[in-house]
């Protein structure tokens, strides 16, 4: 393994490289969060060392930090000052674990993370759908539905995530989709087409949950978002408890005398009425 061999390097007196200490890092970043601060530790170790660090150990560094959780947040931020101010320029891998841990630090870091996708934007560097994955969720999270749902539809005009409005697909499928994700997207769909009169079934496709790590999150989250959130009224499909439907009748009377605005002032104004 990586860390087996710089160990190795150091045990017969050989000075290990950037490179070597990059990969180590990285390897700790995989390792998830009991990892952390050994990633942090090998930093600090090339450091001493006189050693300087390139893009990808600062990258793999900050996105150890992701790993770690909330904890570490400020810690992945101060690394990326301290990178730019050593004239190490970040790259969207960077940007990416930046904007991820702030979405780990929870909502008092979420103006930090759009902040951090302007930057990005500037750069002429990205986004990507890993760049929005993490935007959306941190404004999902922080409960700024408006941003959340500004950042999906740039998404959408950039092909990034799909259009299920502009397909006129009658089923959405949202698999290889995150939670904050799918409930943006439709959330936006379904405004879309209650403002466009486009009344017809849905299949609204979440799986089983079959390549999930623990529980089937779409499956059981989307549906509550859509009954909590939204306010419309939602069935599974006989036979197929990955899918669900909202009829044609169900989604005029949505648009028409149920919770359509007060869901759209929602994704709007930023209030929170989920969770």
């Amino acid at each position: 393994t990586a860390l087996g061999l710089l160990a190795e390097l150091k045990g017969r007196g050989m000075e290990p490289s950037v490179k070597t200490y990059s990969a180590a890092i990285s390897a700790c970043e995989k390792g998830g969060d009991k990892y952390t601060d050994t990633a942090l530790g090998l930093l600090a170790e090339l450091k001493a060392r006189v050693i300087e660090p390139n893009v990808i150990t600062y990258s793999a560094a900050i996105s150890a930090c992701e790993k770690g959780g909330g904890k570490y947040t400020d810690t992945a931020l101060g690394l990326l000052a301290e990178m730019k101010k050593r004239g190490v320029e970040p790259d969207i891998v960077t940007y990416n674990a930046a904007i991820s841990a702030c979405e780990k630090g929870g909502g008092e870091y979420t103006d930090t993370a759009l902040a951090l996708l302007a930057e990005l934007k500037r750069s002429g560097i990205g986004p990507d759908v890993i760049t929005y994955n993490a935007i959306v969720k941190a404004c999902f999270d922080g409960k700024r539905y408006s941003h959340a749902q500004e950042k999906t539809r740039e998404a959408i005009d950039m092909g990034i995530y799909p259009n299920f409005v502009a397909s006129k697909s009658a089923k959405w499928d949202l698999h290889d989709l995150t939670e904050a994700t799918s409930c943006m997207l439709l959330g936006d769909s379904l405004i879309s087409i209650v403002e466009a009169s486009w009344f017809r079934k849905v299949t609204i496709i979440t799986g089983k949950g079959l390549h999930s790590n623990d529980a089937p999150v779409l499956q059981e989250k989307v549906p509550r978002f859509l009954r909590e959130v939204a306010g419309i009224e939602i069935s599974m499909q006989e036979g197929n408890e990955g899918r669900f439907i909202i009829t044609r009748k169900t989604l005029q009377k949505w648009g028409t005398f149920g919770k359509y605005k007060e869901f759209k002032n929602v994704m709007t104004n930023q209030q929170c009425m989920y969770r």
